[in-house]
C-alpha cells in the first residue's frame, strides 16, 4: 500500500520519471527543445498530459477496485469516500475524452467585409471559406483536420446528419445564397491535415459573421468563444477602430480574463495609393489599437501590444500562396507596391500568432486539466494514506486482542484443568461419603429386616406356584421397605450436599468468564434432587433355594451334626430294618 501510495505521489509531484503535474498545479510537461514549430509545443504537450493521465486513470481504477472489495464491516472507509473514489475515476475519463478533443482554437471577428476569410484563407493556403464584397458569411464557419489521413474534406451541419460536400459551404454560408443557415449556428469544415501545417498541428480556425448585424453578442460569446485560445480582431485599414468592435470584445474581456487578442489592420495595400500619408496613417492606426488593448482592456502592456498589432494584406497573401502552389513567385500575386513589406508582416503575424496560441492553448486546455487532476490524485491519496493509517492501527489493534485473548485462553485453560481436578477430588469424596453412609445405613436396616418382614402380611402356602408369587411380593415389600428407609436417613443430606458441591462449581466457573459474560445468571436446578435407591431383592436372592420340609432340632443326625462340626463325612446308620429305607446325614 505504501509503495502504491508513494508511486502515485511520484507521477503527481514530479518526481518520478516522464510527464508529471506540478505541485503548484501547472503542468511540468517534458516538451523537446529542438521542435521545429511553435505548434508543435502543443502537440507534444497534449501527448505528454495525455500519457499522465492514461497512468493516473490506472491508478484510479486500481483503487477503485481496491476499496470496493474491503470488507463494509471493518471502519476503515465510509460509503461516502467508496463513492468519492469512484466518481473520480469518473471524472478522469472525461477529463481523458476532453483531452483527446482538445486542440488550440483562434476565432476571427470583426466588421463584415473586412477580410476575415480571406484572412483564414491565406492562413490555410487554400480559397475554402466564401469570400467577397458585401456580406458574404452568413454563419459560424469552423475549420478543422480530418481525423485519418489521406481522407476527403467534407463538412457537417447541426440540421442534417453525416457527412456532406465540402463544396455545399458556398450555399450554406454564403449570405448572398437562398440556402442560409442562422447566425449563431456553426459549420463544421473537416480539410485534409497534410495540405495545412496549422490543421496538421491541431489549429482550428472559427469564422463569424460581421459583429455589426446581428445583435446577439453574447449568444455568440457563449456558445463559441468561451474556449477559444487566441482572438483574432480584423479590422479595415482604410477607416478606423469602430465602438461595435470594442464593444465586442469589452464583452469578451467580462466573460474570459485577458484574453489574447491579435489585430491586423486588413487591406493595408490600399495604403500604397496613399505613400505620403502611410506613415502617419500607420501611427494613427498603431495608437488607437494600442490604447484600445493596453488602456481599455488592459490585456497587454506597452512592450507586448508591438507584438499584437499588424498591418497586412490579406488577398495579397492567398494570392501569393495561390502562385506558390502553382510554381510561380510570390510576388506575381502582388496587388500594389510593398508586397514584400506587406507579405513579410503577415508572415510575421503568423509566427506571432503561432507562439502565442501554443503557449495560450497549452496554458487555458492543460491548466484546468492539471489543477483537477493534481486535486483527484491528491483527495485519491488521502483516501489511500487514511486506508493505510487505519489498517495498521486496526491491525495492531487486533494483534493486541489476539495476544490477550490468546492469555486469557491460556489462564482459562489452565484454571479449568485445575478447577477440574479439584471437582474430581471433590466428586470423589462424595462418592466415597455416600458409599459410606449408604454401607452404614444399609447395614443398620439388614439388622432390622426382620421387622420388615413381620410386616409382610401375605398368606403363606406350601404350593410352588404360590410360593413363587409370594417369594416376588415378599422381596418388593422388602425392596421398597428399605428404600423408603434409606431415603429418609440419607436423601436430604446427600441432596444439600451435592448442591452446596454445584453451587462451588458454579460460583468456580463464574469466576472464568468475562465480566460481559458474568451478567448471565446460571440458573440452579428446577427439579429437586432425588436419591433413587434400587436394591433389587430379586437377584439378590436369586441363589436362595428355600427348605420348607420339617426337620426334627434335636434328632441323632442333627445331634451328629453338632457334635462332628464341619466335618465333610457321610454316615449311614441302618434304621428299623432295611424295609424302612436309609437316612442320610451329611455333615
Amino acid at each position: 500500500m505504501s509503495a502504491y501510495i508513494r508511486s502515485l505521489s511520484m507521477k503527481m509531484d514530479g518526481s518520478g520519471d516522464g510527464p508529471s503535474i506540478g505541485r503548484n498545479g501547472g503542468t511540468s510537461l517534458k516538451v523537446d527543445s529542438s521542435v521545429s514549430s511553435p505548434l508543435q509545443i502543443f502537440v507534444q504537450a497534449k501527448k505528454s498530459i495525455n500519457d499522465i493521465f492514461s497512468e493516473i486513470e490506472d491508478y484510479i481504477n486500481e483503487t477503485c477496485t481496491f476499496v470496493q472489495v474491503i470488507p463494509r464491516d471493518y471502519p476503515i472507509l465510509t460509503v461516502e469516500e467508496v463513492e468519492e473514489v469512484s466518481n473520480h475515476a469518473g471524472k478522469v475519463k472525461g477529463i481523458r475524452e476532453v483531452l483527446a478533443r482538445d486542440h488550440m482554437k483562434v476565432v476571427f471577428f470583426g466588421r463584415t467585409s473586412n477580410g476575415k476569410s480571406t484572412v483564414i484563407n491565406a492562413m490555410l493556403h487554400d480559397k475554402i471559406l466564401p469570400s467577397g464584397i458585401g456580406h458574404t458569411t452568413s454563419c459560424f464557419l469552423q475549420v478543422e483536420g480530418t481525423e485519418n489521413a489521406g481522407e476527403e474534406p467534407y463538412l457537417t451541419t447541426p440540421n442534417i446528419e453525416g457527412k456532406q460536400n465540402v463544396k455545399s459551404v458556398g450555399q450554406l454560408a454564403h449570405a448572398l445564397c437562398n440556402e442560409k443557415l442562422t447566425e449563431s449556428e456553426l459549420v463544421r469544415i473537416y480539410w485534409p491535415r497534410e495540405k495545412c501545417p496549422l490543421l496538421r498541428d491541431d489549429v482550428v480556425f472559427v469564422d463569424s459573421p460581421g459583429i455589426d448585424v446581428s445583435p446577439n453578442l453574447d449568444e455568440w460569446i457563449d456558445k463559441h468563444c468561451l474556449d477559444a485560445d487566441v482572438f483574432v480582431l480584423v479590422a479595415n485599414a482604410e477607416s478606423t477602430l469602430m465602438i461595435a468592435e470594442k464593444n465586442f470584445f469589452h464583452k469578451v474581456s467580462t466573460r474570459l480574463s485577458k484574453p489574447n487578442i491579435f489585430i491586423l489592420n486588413n487591406r493595408w495595400d490600399a495604403s500604397a495609393s496613399e505613400p505620403d500619408f502611410l506613415e502617419q496613417v500607420r501611427a494613427q492606426h498603431q495608437e488607437r489599437t494600442s490604447d484600445f488593448l493596453v488602456k481599455e482592456l488592459k490585456v497587454n502592456t506597452k512592450d507586448q501590444v508591438m507584438e499584437r498589432i499588424f498591418f497586412v494584406s490579406a488577398k495579397e497573401a492567398l494570392n501569393a500562396r495561390l502562385q506558390e502552389a502553382k510554381g510561380l513567385p510570390a510576388q506575381s500575386g502582388a496587388l500594389a507596391e510593398g508586397f514584400s513589406a506587406r507579405y513579410f508582416e503577415f508572415q510575421d503575424f503568423e509566427r506571432k500568432f503561432e507562439e502565442c496560441i501554443s503557449k495560450s492553448a497549452v496554458k487555458t486546455k492543460f491548466e484546468q486539466h492539471s489543477h483537477r487532476g493534481k486535486f483527484i490524485g491528491a483527495e485519491t491519496r488521502q483516501v489511500l494514506e487514511k486506508i493505510q493509517s487505519t489498517s495498521t492501527g486496526l491491525r495492531q489493534d487486533k494483534i493486541l486482542c489476539r495476544k490477550e485473548l490468546w492469555d486469557k485462553i491460556d489462564f482459562t485453560d489452565k484454571q479449568l484443568q485445575v478447577l477440574t481436578h479439584e471437582m474430581k477430588l471433590k466428586i470423589r469424596h462424595i462418592v466415597e461419603d455416600v458409599e459410606g453412609k449408604i454401607s452404614k445405613a444399609l447395614s443398620e436396616e439388614i439388622r432390622r429386616l426382620g421387622v420388615l418382614v413381620d410386616e409382610f402380611t401375605a398368606p403363606f402356602h406350601s404350593d410352588q406356584l404360590v410360593l413363587n408369587v409370594y417369594k416376588k411380593q415378599l422381596h418388593g415389600h422388602v425392596e421398597a421397605g428399605l428404600g423408603s428407609n434409606l431415603r429418609a436417613r440419607l436423601s436430604t443430606a446427600l441432596a444439600l450436599n451435592i448442591e452446596n458441591s454445584q453451587q462451588e462449581m458454579t460460583e468456580r466457573m463464574s469466576s472464568l468468564l468475562p465480566a460481559e459474560k458474568k451478567m448471565v445468571q446460571l440458573l440452579p436446578r428446577r427439579e429437586p434432587f432425588e436419591v433413587l435407591y434400587r436394591l433389587n431383592c430379586d437377584n439378590l436372592c436369586s441363589d436362595f433355594k428355600e427348605n420348607i420340609g420339617f426337620r426334627f432340632s434335636f434328632g441323632i443326625t442333627a445331634l451328629i451334626n453338632r457334635c462332628m462340626g464341619k466335618q465333610s463325612s457321610s454316615c449311614s446308620i441302618p434304621f428299623f430294618g432295611s424295609r424302612s429305607g436309609t437316612v442320610v446325614f451329611v455333615f
